[in-house]
């Protein structure tokens, strides 16, 4: 395991950066995948499948969305960024990367609103679910000049007159792609036919690391067509949502697909996973189930990370499905809307 600290960005070194609270059997797994790539950063991330996968990024890739950031924040060596965002995200890596650049001074620290409103730091990138938290306990951060806002959909009117800027980025993208839906200078954008948004620029990563060992680069002419549904206006991203079943809990990414497929392996067709909207969070895992769900909770917290456990459970006379065996999650939720946990 290495941390986004220590990365040597001028050096043909790649490194893998994997949380520490992944499966030991998946985490070494995707550690023997990894191709002999020069200068690369390899970093999680699920897809459509749900299959769990590395992105390859060089670190050129990564240093030009640093560079693209440092220029819009107006970031300076006298500034001190706080990182309390996972070093095996891109979110956490973008900010040391950032700070490599400018010359600037990182403070690393775990998440906790009272440190962090008395730290020196004048710039932060923090997922919405934390400035929710500070704003509850009122703890504005005297020192912060700019709070960067991503993982997630962000309301910048829950923080009235704080310096906040909301942002959207990806893996693929090496981190933050657009400011106050506004892109960034090192990328091009555009929506292919189904309204899916697809990026082009210095920033883009190498390809997929399968677990299996496959790499594949599913790039054509130099675009990625991202699972971000949108529009483009010249240089003005608008982001509607995203394909398949991803949800953003706590700023992560996850894909209910996934969820699914290891709930069945415990329950069968007895039991059904949806995400229920949460003010802090943006959505919590809740369990439908037509039977006794105090195993199945158990047994499923234990195969998933802490972020995708089950926070709520509700019985239920039966699972609906379509005809074709599609789990009908809206159902779902419109018949467990207002019930208690």
């Amino acid at each position: 395991m290495e941390e986004a600290g220590v990365i040597d960005w001028s050096s043909a070194e790649s490194h893998v950066l994997l949380s520490p609270r992944m499966p030991a059997e998946e985490r070494e797994r995707l550690e023997r995948a990894v191709p002999p790539m020069r200068g690369h950063v390899f970093v999680a991330t699920s897809g459509t499948t749900g299959d769990v996968k590395l992105v390859a990024l060089s670190k050129d890739a990564i240093l030009a969305s640093a560079a693209a950031v440092n220029a819009r924040l107006g970031a300076r060596r006298e500034d001190v960024w706080c990182c309390v965002l996972p070093p095996f995200h891109v979110g956490g890596l973008g900010i040391h990367a950032r700070a490599f650049l400018s010359g600037a001074r990182v403070i690393t620290m775990s998440w906790d609103p009272h440190a962090f409103a008395r730290t020196e730091a004048s710039l932060a990138s923090l997922v919405p679910a934390q400035v929710h938290d500070l704003v509850r306990l009122g703890l504005r951060p005297a020192n912060l000049r700019l709070i960067l806002v991503g993982g997630g959909a962000f309301d910048a009117s829950t923080a009235p007159g704080w310096p906040v800027l909301a942002s959207y980025g990806m893996s693929e993208c090496g981190s933050t792609v657009a400011v106050e839906d506004v892109l960034l200078s090192h990328l091009e954008a555009r929506t292919d036919d189904d309204g899916r948004l697809a990026f082009r620029g210095a920033s883009l990563f190498s390809g997929y690391v399968y677990i299996d060992g496959a790499f594949v680069d599913p790039k054509v002419g130099g675009w990625f067509v991202s699972e971000d549904l949108g529009s483009v206006d010249g240089r003005v991203v608008h982001v509607r949502g995203r394909t398949g079943e991803f949800v953003k809990i706590g700023g992560e990414s996850v894909d209910l697909g996934r969820l699914d497929r290891i709930l069945r392996e415990i329950a069968g067709d007895a039991a059904a996973i949806v995400a229920v909207p949460d003010e802090r969070l943006g959505h919590v895992i809740h369990l439908a189930s037509t039977i006794e769900a105090s195993a199945i909770v158990e047994a499923f917290n234990a195969r998933v990370t802490p972020y995708e456990r089950i926070r709520g459970v509700h019985r239920v006379a039966e699972v609906p499905r379509s005809p074709l065996g599609k789990l009908l999650r809206s159902v779902i939720l419109s018949r467990i809307d207002g019930e208690g946990a």
